[in-house]
């Protein structure tokens, strides 16, 4: 029995081996094509474990190599289902880095779609995008909300004032609707702190093209999305709900 030029892989032996050929179909190229190639496809059962494989044998013009000086033609050998893909420790650890989407149902669709953009742009590491991404979550949970202006804060929270006037800071600049949402109780005063380091991440990356740190910003997805929770989800934990219950029944039997 033939068989292949080349060993290939066997999912049975987990390595490559040799292949006999059990039935071949054969295509090459005819006058009307502009270069030759020629294509074989092989039905061949492994050397080692019999087990059954489809392999193509392909050759064209460029298939070719040079041994010992000489240009020699060089078929290409792929079996299918193809072979694993041996990754590197790298590659391991750059999966590892991955986040999975996590679900807000009280969240509007359209917020939850930007966010949806977010963790895809983190995990094919286009940070410069996912960065730019999340500031424009920060603003859009502002505008949902009708947060329109707020204080603007010192980290020690205290209110900056402004130097001609002498009065506080309150305008409707980005910072001071975050620390707006803190104002009317949606967020509390570290997490306004939080959102705007998160903000100025996003303006780098906009206005500068600076690229973040890809464990940095896996940090900061991770905060931004706690964050998320206590505002569109936390209000509708079941645990509230059963209270609210549990207050409707008193009222019910009082009546």
């Amino acid at each position: 029995m033939e068989q292949l030029g080349e060993k290939v892989y066997c999912f049975s032996c987990n390595q490559k081996t040799n292949h006999n050929i059990i039935h071949t179909y054969e295509e090459m190229y005819d006058e009307s094509d502009d270069m030759f190639w020629n294509a074989k496809y092989h039905i061949t059962k492994c050397a080692g474990c019999d087990r059954v494989t489809f392999v193509e044998e392909y050759a064209d013009e460029h298939t070719w190599e040079y041994i010992n000086g000489h240009r020699e033609w060089k078929a290409i050998f792929k079996p299918f289902p193809e072979e694993p893909i041996n990754k590197s420790a790298i590659d391991r650890f750059e999966e590892r880095l991955n986040l999975d989407k996590r679900t807000f149902p009280h969240m509007p669709k359209i917020l939850y779609d930007l966010y949806k953009q977010i963790i895809d742009s983190y995990n094919m590491r286009h940070n410069v995008l996912c960065a730019s991404g999340l500031r424009t979550l920060i603003e859009g949970v502002c505008k949902e909300l009708k947060v329109k202006k707020g204080h603007v804060y010192r980290d020690d929270g205290t209110i900056e004032i402004e130097e001609k006037t002498g009065k506080e800071m309150y305008n409707s600049t980005l910072p001071a609707r975050i620390f707006g949402l803190y104002e009317k109780g949606y967020i509390i005063f570290p997490q306004a702190l939080i959102l705007n380091k998160i903000k100025e991440i996003g303006n780098k990356a906009v206005h500068s093209i600076v690229s973040p740190d890809t464990m940095d910003l896996r940090e900061v997805i991770q905060v931004m999305e706690q964050i998320l929770y206590v505002i569109y989800e936390l209000k509708a934990h079941k645990l509230l709900k059963k209270k609210e219950e549990e207050k409707t029944q008193e009222e019910i039997q009082k009546k």
